[in-house]
């Protein structure tokens, strides 16, 4: 029997035992555009920590060059979306904008609950000396590995990163570590999986090929990123390229199943936040019906979710949804250093009742 558990007064829900696992599909609305590779390591919990090698996990990208992500895109190159290209505006997009507030509680779906929680600045240092109680983690996993897994809004000019470290630390969390096949390329030392362009389905794949405006590739896909790095935690923001490229939300959620088990195949009991991507509204002649499908995907997240979760493997929702801002990006879609900032507060808020605290 399905269950949803609260956890805590933040913008996350871990949903209970469920079963369901919907076959991937194609509708061949799969669009891309993004940019190159980095060197494979992983970035620890102190926010001036710098970027380490992770032990046994070496290598380079698939270049075999140290690029980041978005290395080669030029000022008028599309970054994400129909491959169009894209004004940049900090103009309030009328209608769709939040109000603003980084407080409040709402409910999403019926299910999820929702709310930015705010972060501090600052670092910290140490380690965790043993699995806390009601620890979604195995017993002996004390430091978790995170892989953040996503299209240009994780990857770059995705640069929440550097905010949820900062944020995470300033509240005492520090024993874990970002791990990934690409550098940041916003300063913050964070490693991560996310190639700008890329869709859920996309990822789905062993590799994948971009246009060669977004570094062609080819790119690994998830099931090799689980092989390479080992996570014990994934961050899965995927879905944006998807609903710009008119693709259904039941196929956008058939893609997400197709990732959690393929993580489940490397890991058993890996721990995975699903995000319910931020509000968007692309500046294109198909903005509103954008808005309006990721609106749709958001919705039927939580009950998915409550499909795969397991108690050896939870599947939890992070709203990024309730609490962002479309005037607070540079294009409809890609946020801006205020719309990082709420970003990574946002998964501050998720993340702050999965981690282990010192």
């Amino acid at each position: 029997m399905s269950r949803c558990v609260w956890v805590g007064l933040v913008s996350l829900v871990l949903v209970g035992v469920g079963s369901g696992c919907g076959d991937e599909a194609s509708d061949g609305g799969q669009f891309v555009p993004e940019a190159a590779a980095g060197s494979a390591g992983a970035s620890g919990g102190g926010a001036s920590a710098p970027a380490t090698e992770v032990s046994g996990g070496g290598g380079v990208g698939p270049s075999g060059s140290s690029e980041t992500p978005n290395a080669g895109l030029g000022a008028g190159t599309p970054v994400d979306g129909d491959g169009a290209e894209q004004m940049v505006s900090g103009a309030a997009m009328g209608g769709t904008a939040g109000d603003g507030s980084m407080a409040g509680a709402a409910s999403v779906g019926g299910t999820a609950s929702v709310g930015g929680a705010t972060g501090m600045g600052g670092a910290t240092g140490g380690a965790g000396s043993g699995t806390p109680a009601g620890s979604p983690f195995p017993s002996g996993v004390t430091r978790p590995r995170i892989l953040i897994v996503g299209d240009s809004i994780s990857a770059g000019p995705g640069c929440y990163k550097k905010y949820l470290l900062a944020d995470l630390n300033a509240a005492g969390f520090t024993s874990f570590d970002f791990v990934g096949e690409y550098t940041d390329d916003c300063g913050g030392g964070v490693m991560h999986g996310a190639r700008s362009c890329s869709t859920a389905q996309q990822y789905t794949q062993p590799t994948f090929t971009l246009q060669a405006e977004c570094g062609a590739g080819p790119w690994p896909g998830l099931s090799a990123l689980a092989a390479e790095y080992r996570p014990d935690l994934i961050m899965m923001q995927l879905g944006v390229n998807d609903v710009w490229g008119g693709m259904a939300t039941e196929n956008i959620l058939a893609s997400y199943t197709t990732l959690v088990q393929q993580a489940r195949a490397q890991n058993p009991n890996v721990v995975l936040a699903v995000a319910q991507i931020q509000k968007i509204r692309p500046m294109d002649a198909g903005g509103d019906a954008t808005f309006a499908r990721t609106q749709q995907l958001i919705e039927a997240l939580p009950a998915w979710a409550m499909a795969q979760s397991q108690p050896t493997s939870p599947v939890f929702v992070a709203d990024l949804w309730t609490n962002s801002d479309v005037a607070q990006t540079l294009d409809g879609v890609h946020p801006d250093d205020a719309g990082a900032q709420r970003m990574g507060q946002n998964w501050f808020a998720a993340l702050s009742t999965i981690l282990p605290k010192n």
